[in-house]
């Protein structure tokens, strides 16, 4: 009896362990899902939050506006690309003031951080001696700040205002000489025909003035509101170079000044007619403008065939142009200081580099050789 009772005992005891060590390992494998559910979470929230950081850096990289993020402790925690190109790479723990150095922006961050309105404060200021609108917005301890340069914006604004001004101005003289022309040809003046086809000649030139003023801001109009389609179609350059030589040049020989033309019956390039026409126009007409009475103005035409282009070049006898002002006499209602005391907006030469660049062409401006002084303005356009 004590046999069998210690037997049953044992296997008891068996059962009890074996048991235990079934809940053991039951626990065991609850413990490692867990874990391995936690761990799975983890890296799904590290990959959600690595995606998120992607997109957050893409949307950011892709604004043309410097961004940032401030930390309460006023260090920069995120810069975009437009930031970086501006301040440089952002080291780890960076201070808002040792990563921009600028007082302006740690104050406007410290106010925006202190706050209560929800959209923010937007202040301007200068960074790199260029004006900067500056907005900070505050959220979760950290403030947002998106910087956009504005010099750019001003610069148009303020040459739009002279530009208006300048226009104003020059719309003013002609149409005071129109009237008194127009008055001295009503009264007895006017019945001599020695007198009377002068004062013509006069009205004449004074309305082309007004209407290259008219075509030009027409033509700014167009440019800006994406009206103006270019179609480029094989044509003889001679052809398109016609019209513009037609134009010029009644204007060109009441001055005395002389147009000679050396271009091939035979060179085709892409260009859309009256558009070509238009800059080539605009191009004529500069050189006249600045050119001395029986002065010479010289068209000539080459192929560089390869770079697939053929080079109108129109070449005057005028002052030329300042180092400075070679490129810039291309900008909208850039005006170089020769052009201060003779009419136009100043949109002349710009319209010509839009048409070009339409084109895949090119335009731009040398001063002659010395001994010899004006300037000379090639159009560059792609051969047929």
């Amino acid at each position: 009896m004590d046999g069998w009772a210690a037997a049953g005992l044992v296997g008891a005891g068996l059962l009890a362990v074996v048991w235990l060590w079934r809940r053991e390992v039951q626990k065991r494998r609850q413990a490692e899902r867990r874990l391995q559910r936690r761990s799975a979470e983890s890296e799904a929230a590290e990959a959600r939050h690595t995606s998120e950081r992607a997109r957050w850096d893409a949307l950011g990289n892709a604004a043309s506006d410097l961004i940032l993020t401030i930390d309460p402790a006023l260090r920069v925690v995120y810069a975009n690309g437009a930031a970086e190109a501006a301040f440089g790479p952002l080291p780890p723990g960076a201070s808002l003031m040792t990563y921009t150095h600028s007082v302006e922006l740690e104050r406007l961050v410290s106010d925006a951080g202190e706050a209560t309105e929800p959209e923010g404060l937007e202040r301007m200021l200068t960074l790199h001696d260029r004006p900067h609108r500056a907005k900070g917005v505050a959220g979760g301890g950290y403030v947002a700040v998106a910087l956009q340069d504005v010099s750019e914006v001003q610069r148009l604004s303020r040459a739009r205002q002279d530009m208006i001004a300048n226009l104003s101005h020059e719309l003013r003289t002609p149409l005071a000489s129109l009237r008194l022309l127009a008055e001295t040809l009503a009264g007895r003046m006017g019945e001599d025909p020695k007198v009377a086809r002068p004062l013509a000649e006069k009205i004449t030139a004074e309305v082309e003035t007004l209407h290259q003023m008219t075509q030009e801001m027409l033509d700014l109009a167009a440019i800006e509101s994406g009206r103006q389609v270019v179609r480029l179609v094989s044509t003889p350059l001679r052809e398109i170079l016609a019209v513009p030589l037609e134009h010029i040049s009644q204007q060109a020989g009441r001055r005395g000044i002389h147009i000679d033309v050396d271009s091939p019956d035979d060179t085709r390039v892409l260009a859309d007619r009256e558009q070509a026409q238009r800059a080539i126009l605009n191009v004529l007409h500069n050189a006249v403008k600045f050119s001395p009475d029986g002065g010479e103005v010289r068209v000539t035409c080459r192929t560089e065939a390869d770079q697939g282009r053929a080079i109108l070049s129109v070449q005057d006898d005028g002052p030329g142009l300042a180092p400075e002002d070679l490129e810039r006499i291309f900008e909208r209602f850039y005006r170089a200081d020769e052009a201060r005391g003779t009419p136009g907006t100043g949109l002349g030469l710009a319209i010509a580099r839009h048409i070009l660049r339409a084109h895949g062409g090119q335009i731009w401006a040398e001063n002659r050789p010395p001994p010899h002084g004006g300037a000379v303005f090639s159009l560059a356009f792609p051969l047929a």
